[in-house]
């Protein structure tokens, strides 16, 4: 059997606490649960765990789309980006266009997780992306990450043994976890979101990605100042998004008080937003107003102003259109619900109805087995009955045929073979007794022996006879008298 790739769709788990080390951001992925997933397919508990070891230094891919202008939140990623290819040997195997934008760093173990208020267990991953090197993937999952929406993913594996059991596909061992990819988790700049596989993955922490926002902002501010010069987000021979957020940290982070610190949460063509913490006041969110010269990016301070996040407005009838699609669609639950209802009630009907004809069915058996029986033992005395039946006839016929033959002298024909197998078929009422009976006639008549030939030189009967003083015709003239005997 060949060997067979899949894709599990998944959630990002979580993003865990980092260390100094900033161009790495630290993660946990939920791999598979050890449910049906939406494709079909269940992996074990058993299954997994017996193969989460290959899970360590692979690949953690995404394909990135770039924004469609500048500074817009249309960036998004991809899915596995699967396309036929073909390798060095001209050979056409299924490739990936994704890029690695980390690794895997632990092996598979088992997580705890909580769904719909009830406990699961799930595979998952620790990882790290490398977040130096692909910040604009990082940054728009710190951006979905902050907003609350689900991260998705997919791993990829192969594998070779597989069963089917209730029309489920059961993965069986060995498997080879290859990859695992991040999905577009929203619909934007024209790509739509790539739904997951499993359900039970989802987002738990927000904590850690707060710290790691202050480790940023520290680490940025200790750079400055003592040595003078950017050390992040280094960009080579063009001005880039990110090359721009650096620029602007440059020039506000000098201006906060020890123990406040900035993280850009958006940045447009002519402002941005900073997430602003301090221990005091925690977590605050401000728009300034910049520009872009030459060298540098100037920050207008006086058009600082407080701000909250800004939810999307909808039109009117666009809402009512959404509403009537969703009492559409809930009457259509309601009216599936009810032939749901009914299919159970007719499935119980058909199966008490069932039990009933299996009870008679039952009866008629032991009453077909009861009346075989008998007529068995009916067979048994006809067949005795029969026997004698035929046995009597043909003694009878026996004893015809022993007295025909000896009245022809043919006792010794008699006894052969060939007239006792006659007899015995005599006996028959069809064809073949008849043809007997007739070859034994014939047989008979063979056996007739001719009379001899009598004197007709000897008178003495009739000169006797004419001696007599009798007349031979009677003298009564009537025709009865005359003619009848």
């Amino acid at each position: 059997m060949n060997d067979k790739k899949s894709n599990l769709q998944l959630m990002l788990h979580s993003f865990n606490e980092t260390t100094e080390d900033l161009t790495v951001l630290k993660a946990t992925f939920i791999i598979h649960d050890f449910s049906k997933s939406w494709n079909g397919q269940i992996i074990t508990k058993e299954v997994a765990l017996e193969n989460a070891h290959t899970l360590l230094n692979k690949p953690i891919v995404a394909k990135y789309y770039p924004a469609i202008e500048g500074n817009s939140s249309t960036d998004a990623l991809g899915s596995h980006e699967q396309y036929l290819g073909a390798n060095r040997y001209g050979e056409d195997i299924i490739q990936m266009n994704t890029v690695a934008v980390g690794v895997i760093t632990t092996t598979g173990y088992v997580l705890t997780v909580n769904e719909n208020g009830e406990d699961k267990e799930v595979l998952a991953i620790d990882g790290v992306l490398w977040r130096d090197r692909y910040s604009d993937v990082c940054d728009l999952l710190i951006e979905w990450y902050s907003r609350g929406i689900h991260i998705f993913s997919s791993v990829e594996y192969l594998y070779r043994n597989f069963s089917f059991r209730d029309g489920i596909e059961y993965i069986e061992s060995p498997i080879y976890y290859s990859g695992h990819a991040i999905l577009n988790s929203e619909q934007r700049g024209g790509h739509d979101v790539v739904l997951p596989s499993y359900d039970s993955s989802r987002l738990l922490s927000f904590n850690d990605i707060k710290q790691f926002n202050r480790l940023v902002a520290q680490a940025f501010n200790r750079q400055i100042n003592e040595e003078g010069e950017k050390m992040l987000f280094r960009k080579i021979c063009e001005l880039s998004h990110d090359d721009i957020r650096s620029k602007i940290y440059q020039v506000l982070d000098p201006t906060l008080t020890e123990g406040v610190y900035s993280w850009l949460v958006a940045v447009y063509d002519n402002h941005f937003v900073a997430e602003i913490y301090s221990e005091e006041s925690g977590y605050k969110y401000y728009d300034y107003k910049y520009s872009i010269g030459e060298d540098a990016v100037t920050i207008d301070f006086e058009t600082k102003s407080e701000v909250v996040e800004e939810r999307t407005w909808k039109a009117v009838s666009e809402v009512q259109d959404l509403q009537i699609q969703l009492n559409n669609a809930s009457a259509k639950v309601d009216y599936l619900t009810a032939e749901l209802e009914a299919a159970k009630t007719s499935m119980n009907d058909v199966k008490n109805e069932k039990e009933k004809i299996e009870e008679k069915f039952n009866s008629v058996s032991e009453t077909i087995v009861s009346l075989n029986a008998q007529v068995r033992e009916l067979e048994q005395i006809k067949e005795q009955f029969d026997q004698e039946k035929f046995e009597q006839t043909l003694n009878s016929q026996i004893d015809f045929y022993a007295e025909k033959f000896e009245a022809v002298e043919g006792k010794d024909k008699f006894q052969t073979e060939e007239v006792q197998s006659l007899i015995k078929l005599s006996v028959n009422e069809n064809e073949e007794g008849k043809s007997a009976k007739l070859q034994l006639n014939s047989m008979l008549v063979e056996l007739v022996k001719p009379v001899k030939k009598t004197d007709h030189n000897n008178n003495a009967g009739i000169k006797e006879l004419i001696s007599r003083n009798e007349r031979l015709i009677p003298e009564a003239t009537d025709f009865e008298s005359r003619y009848t005997i």
